[in-house]
């Protein structure tokens, strides 16, 4: 047995120097043995973001399913793992952590408390517990800790936002679902980020997105990797990287079409200059970011201190319309990456997608270039029956 240490007290770092939230999620682990390829996978996960990303990330996030028996000896491999991060990490419970019927294994490996809350800059992050009862069938949120989440998002001042962590989307649960859609809902609720999918997915219902990272011990499509979440003022952004990929860059302003949802649109249509930011991630310094929209580059600078580059395009060509925004970065060893969206110029140019009742049927088109390979191969839809 490992003599792990006791949990360090879970406190995120602040927004970097440009103002952005930046945080990386790694898919449920479903953890047995130490030198299987998920183990394997999450060590080199944990080298990759103490390498690159640690400077430039509030917390690591891992979304429940940590351990797939939920027993000591597999939380023991994580714990081992997770230590060595040298940026600030939390948990959420998911069906395989309460295999044993217990919370006791998790409050003692993974978090202080089933349900909590912590704030980075103006965005409130409340951690939910899908397992009121501690039994993997059960995905119930009891009426104690739905009060506590209402009661919470109520005392949001009028300049702050929230973001849920939940295991599943609200309509996988058997009870307390239907309670917990009408939360989110809410305005202030701008993002929703789970796991138990065990592939990539953003969905928009038209007031909220949703956001699952793929699994890291239960693969069926894909490569291993870690999703990063960029929050820029109004603006939402995510995208997976796989293991080994790196450059990476990440248009993080403007927003792109299909993070635009019916209450954002008035703040997030572009109306005559662009403003573009980028973070970019790399194992050498960068050299340049270089943005394009239509025929006009603009050279983006890199604000101190941060890994955000930013410029402004003046196109007074552009019509009203959704056009193309590309961004290529390049390394100091002549690396490149690229990452694209769809802007929208003109509030009347953006037209909503229908929308269906049930979140997970909003999910957007399939999105390589994002990680979204549209072929959700996983438990809930058309994977195996884990």
């Amino acid at each position: 047995m490992i003599d792990t240490p006791p949990l360090r007290p879970f406190k995120p770092n602040a927004p970097d120097a440009a103002g952005v939230i930046s945080w990386v999620h790694i898919g449920d682990l479903h953890m047995t043995l130490a030198g299987e390829h998920n183990h394997r996978d999450l060590l080199l996960i944990v080298e990759e973001i103490n390498a690159v990303l640690a400077d430039s990330v509030a917390f690591v996030y891992i979304p429940g399913d940590v351990a797939d028996k939920g027993s000591v000896a597999e939380y023991e491999v994580v714990r081992e793992a997770l230590d060595t991060l040298k940026v600030p990490w939390c948990s959420i419970v998911g069906d395989h952590d309460v295999h044993e019927r217990s919370f006791a294994n998790f409050l003692q490996f993974m978090a202080a408390h089933t349900h909590y809350r912590f704030s980075v800059g103006k965005v409130e992050f409340f951690a939910l517990n899908a397992f009121d009862v501690p039994d993997p069938g059960s995905f119930i949120l009891l009426s104690e800790q739905l009060v506590w989440l209402e009661d919470g998002l109520k005392s949001l001042e009028h300049d702050r936002s929230a973001v849920l962590l939940l295991h599943c989307y609200p309509s996988d649960l058997k009870q307390g679902g239907g309670e917990l859609r009408e939360l989110v809902a809410q305005p202030s609720v701008r993002l929703l980020d789970m796991g138990h999918t065990h592939y990539n997915e953003v969905a928009n219902d038209g007031r909220t997105l949703y956001t699952a990272t793929r699994s890291t011990g239960q693969i069926e499509e894909g490569p291993a990797g870690f999703s990063v979440t960029n929050i820029d003022g109004p603006v939402i952004s995510w995208k997976f990287l796989p293991l080994g990929t790196l450059p990476a860059v990440i248009i993080i302003s403007p927003a792109d079409e299909r993070f635009i949802t019916e209450q954002t649109i008035e703040a997030l249509a572009v109306k005559g200059s662009v403003c573009i930011r980028a973070k970019t991630w790399s194992t050498v310094s960068v050299r340049s970011v270089v943005a394009s929209l239509g025929e006009n580059c603009v050279q983006l600078s890199r604000i101190a201190e941060s890994q955000v580059w930013q410029g402004e395009l003046q196109d007074r060509s552009l019509s009203d319309g959704v056009h193309t925004l590309a961004v290529e970065m390049t390394d100091e060893a002549g690396k490149q990456a690229t990452d694209e969206i769809r802007i929208v110029v003109g509030n009347a140019a953006y037209h909503a997608p229908r929308r269906a009742e049930r979140d997970q049927d909003n999910a957007i088109e399939a999105w390589p270039e994002r990680g979204l390979l549209g072929t959700q191969l996983g438990p809930n839809k058309f994977g195996r029956k884990w």
